[in-house]
């Protein structure tokens, strides 16, 4: 009895250092080791002009109590050395901006998004933070000074490459219309952003090419048995990575893990992520 008492006492005490670890890790190293994901996309749809093109796309940033200008000058660094030809972001700027209203903070945040250079332009959409936090009247401002150009349920066509790039607005708490899908172009490579991925499935009728997202973290704590309680909103369906997801002009949907956190200050299997997409 006292060998099996000292036997359960063991593995106890095993357990608790082995779960006092990952909290270590979870919030001291993982959130700060980001990850560079590589993608290719080939479509017949893309235009000769376009071949080669460096797409770089990040999304939740969460700036505030959990994630830095600071802790961003890496990730501007990181978007420098892979040298994109155009930059997105999908969403979700700052954590909750009620809580971040110091113009020093705002002014680094767009100073530093600014310092991003992408030859054929930058380009955002809202998130639901971005309403929810109380920055719905500032995003903009915010994204202009960094240089960014922000679509709400909108489109802009990039002629020279034949691509058409469409902002859906966040559909959790915005305006969030995904019938501007419509002005896709059967003979442009049509690319779509939006904050929340489960939209995907509500745009394929109007033939697009590529959907990029981002909302769910890739879970932020990447354990599948707690999706009833930790997934989003419109962010249950596609949670990380890359989906092939049908139609006519076989589309591809990339959901980014994103870069900051929420709720909770720790990332566990699911490191804060830039996508490189290269079309071919």
């Amino acid at each position: 009895m006292f060998r099996l008492i000292k036997k359960i006492f063991n593995i106890i005490i095993l357990l608790f250092i082995i779960g006092v670890l990952i909290l270590v890790y979870s919030k001291h190293i993982e959130p700060f080791q980001l990850k560079v994901t590589e993608v290719s996309i080939s479509s017949p749809f893309i235009d000769e002009q376009a071949k080669g093109l460096r797409i770089i796309a990040f999304a939740d940033t969460h700036f505030g109590d959990f994630y830095s200008t600071e802790d961003f000058k890496k990730v501007v660094a990181a978007i420098e050395e892979n040298k994109p030809d155009i930059v997105f972001f999908l969403g979700d700027l700052i954590d909750h901006y009620d809580n971040y209203t110091d113009d020093k903070d705002i002014g680094e945040l767009s100073r530093l998004l600014s310092q991003i250079e992408a030859p054929y332009g930058k380009y955002a959409v809202f998130g639901n933070h971005d309403y929810g936090g109380g920055a719905e009247n500032i995003y903009d401002h915010i994204m202009a000074e960094g240089g960014f150009h922000v679509l709400v349920n909108e489109s802009i066509s990039i002629e020279k490459l034949a691509i058409k790039i469409i902002g859906i607005d966040d559909v959790v708490i915005g305006y969030g219309d995904p019938t501007v899908c419509k002005e896709s172009k059967e003979e442009q490579y049509n690319i779509v952003l939006t904050h929340a991925p489960d939209v995907a499935d509500k745009v394929l009728e109007y033939g697009v090419d590529l959907i990029l997202a981002g909302h769910t973290h890739g879970r932020q704590v990447n354990l599948s048995f707690f999706d009833n309680y930790v997934l989003p909103p419109y962010g249950r369906k596609y949670i990380k990575g890359l989906y092939d997801i049908g139609s006519e002009r076989s589309t591809s949907l990339y959901v980014n893990a994103g870069i900051g956190m929420t709720q909770l200050p720790v990332r566990f299997l699911s490191p804060p992520e830039l996508t490189v997409i290269t079309l071919q």
